[in-house]
């Protein structure tokens, strides 16, 4: 069997908003890259339309290093005459929208053998087919996600993410993780989501927090 290869990329703006449990009137953001923002991405760069098939990245494990913690931060958007639920009338609408400031992520991408998948991700951001947002389409990349030469490269996440003594965090996907989230898509056209756990480390100690 083939060694397992990484992908790191670069996520990195002014604002950024990576929600996974928004309602109609609320849209929150995590602190960190959700997977189905990251997968989001891929498919924009490859072209890959909301209604089709995204089952390819199932075996694609994911890990996110903190390199700068962003600072939450909040819209109030006004609507005029929204038609009310009961069709009573209409009323003003008041809606909130979270994002992150000033924040910046590696985002790691394994294949646990060879690297194929991962070879043509890297392509495609190289030279996107739609235009790539940090979470939402106000939300541009400040560098591009990738170096000119950005490749996959041997090892596993704990091996790219976790080096060094800086104390960054850096959040592992995790089967008996401490956290969990219905961020992991399995169609984006009908807005399915399945549970994906995640373990938090810290990279002066590597340990779990």
């Amino acid at each position: 069997m083939s060694q397992p290869h990484t992908l790191l990329l670069k996520l990195e703006g002014p604002m950024q908003s990576w929600g996974y449990r928004s309602r109609h009137d609320h849209r929150d953001t995590a602190l960190e890259p959700t997977r189905s923002g990251v997968i989001g991405l891929i498919c924009a760069a490859m072209g890959i339309a909301r209604g089709e098939d995204i089952s390819r990245f199932d075996a694609i494990r994911m890990g996110v290093c903190v390199e700068r913690e962003g600072r939450p931060e909040r819209d109030y958007h006004t609507a005029l005459d929204v038609i009310k639920a009961d069709g009573s009338g209409t009323a003003t609408g008041v809606s909130y929208r979270d994002y992150l400031a000033d924040a910046a992520f590696t985002v790691g991408l394994q294949q646990p053998d060879g690297k194929g998948l991962l070879e043509e991700i890297a392509c495609a951001l190289r030279s996107p087919k739609w235009v790539l947002f940090l979470g939402r389409k106000a939300f541009p990349l400040a560098v591009p996600p990738l170096g000119p030469h950005g490749s996959p490269v041997p090892g596993t996440l704990e091996q790219h993410l976790l080096q060094g003594d800086s104390g960054k965090r850096v959040i592992l996907e995790a089967p008996d993780g401490e956290r969990t989230q219905y961020d992991w898509p399995l169609c984006f056209g009908r807005r399915q989501f399945k549970p994906r756990s995640t373990q938090t480390h810290f990279q002066s100690n590597g340990g779990r927090q």
